[in-house]
């Protein structure tokens, strides 16, 4: 997924700016000759399209709420973020340095432009230390490094609650819970830091999500907590169907990821570290993978040492257990007990593992 952002100073500007009819976007990038295009964040959805000469390119549109944008550039150049209202943005900038490009005439810009400088250096981080836990073989090592991983987790957790109490009011900080979902512990753990925000902050595609997020979490569905998993059937690496029925008996973790998916990679570790565990003690995997390319999913699987059993139809969104089980967002999974019954979901990190030894080392 690139799902990757004081109130009395800020209310009377959000105020304006969502008083104006639309928006415009003017750009005076030095270097840039090339189609641009501005789509939405969420869905890639094409909102404008213009075609830069000598720099200079413009967008008109409007937006229901505050949201963000992105401007990309034909010839898969360093696309340009803009999270904005309906106001009037100016973007300077240079084509040798866009990350750089100065953004003017958005409030919410630069509520983004915090998120960015604050949580990027620590997701960066984060996903070092992953490819550390990746390559080490060594068991007792691994341990200490996911330990470090979770204390790396644990410090942006906390910059996140300062985040969100610095900017209560800000549709910023909802973009920010969607950026970390995969890091909570579960819906419980979001919904009590969405709850630090302010009415203002709950608007947007992004308040959307997370609003249908915790709604079917609380909503009894197929997959919930307590109900009997619905079996299902796909081909495994080899072409071999497998099915979940022929697990019965056993405590299976179904994972839901993607080889594409960069929190469901930073997750891995943490389930490799459960499998080697538990897996003599009547525990297993099956991973559900939402790829399109089968050599990436293979190649992923290698790489990040996923020794279980695989299953996908390389549908990407439309896979069809993800359909079946109303999967919204990856990394997610769901316990299954002996009987087939659902008795947890979204357990990470050190949570599955202390789920897994409670049940497992009785």
């Amino acid at each position: 997924m690139k799902k990757i952002f004081t109130l009395t100073l800020l209310l009377p500007i959000l105020s304006m700016a969502q008083t104006n009819k639309g928006f415009t976007i003017k750009g005076n990038v030095k270097g840039l000759n090339a189609q641009v295009t501005l789509v939405s964040a969420i869905d890639n959805k094409v909102v404008a399209t213009d075609n830069a000469v000598n720099g200079a390119f413009s967008f008109k549109g409007q937006t229901a709420e505050p949201d963000l944008f992105q401007i990309n550039i034909a010839g898969g150049k360093e696309p340009i973020d803009l999270f904005i209202a309906n106001e009037n943005v100016i973007i300077n900038g240079d084509m040798a340095d866009l990350k750089n490009a100065q953004i003017t005439g958005s409030v919410y810009q630069n509520e983004y432009g915090a998120f960015k400088t604050e949580f990027i250096p620590l997701f960066d981080k984060l996903n070092a230390q992953v490819k550390i836990m990746q390559t080490e073989t060594d068991a007792t090592k691994k341990e200490g490094q996911v330990k470090e991983y979770s204390a790396m987790r644990e410090n942006i957790m906390n910059t996140t609650v300062k985040f969100l109490k610095e900017r209560p009011a800000s549709p910023v900080s909802s973009f920010l819970l969607v950026a970390e979902m995969s890091l909570f512990t579960g819906p419980d753990d979001l919904e009590a830091k969405y709850n630090l925000l302010q009415a203002a902050a709950k608007k947007g595609s992004f308040a959307k999500l997370i609003d249908k997020t915790l709604t079917d979490a609380h909503t009894p569905q197929v997959g919930a907590v307590g109900t009997q998993a619905l079996d299902f059937t796909q081909k495994d690496v080899n072409g071999k169907p497998i099915s979940l029925a022929s697990f019965r008996g056993k405590y299976v973790l179904v994972d839901f990821w993607a080889s594409w998916c960069r929190p469901c990679r930073a997750e891995n570790p943490n389930v490799v570290v459960a499998y080697n565990t538990f897996k003599d003690k009547n525990f297993t995997v099956l991973g559900v993978s939402l790829d399109q390319s089968k050599p990436n999913w293979v190649e992923a699987i290698k790489a990040d040492n996923l020794a279980w059993t695989h299953v996908s139809d390389l549908q990407y969104w439309n896979n069809a257990v993800a359909q079946l089980y109303h999967i919204q967002s990856i990394p997610a999974n769901m316990l299954i007990d002996p009987t087939g019954k659902i008795i947890a979901r979204d357990l990470r990190g050190e949570v599955l593992t202390q789920t897994l030894k409670q049940l497992l080392t009785k």
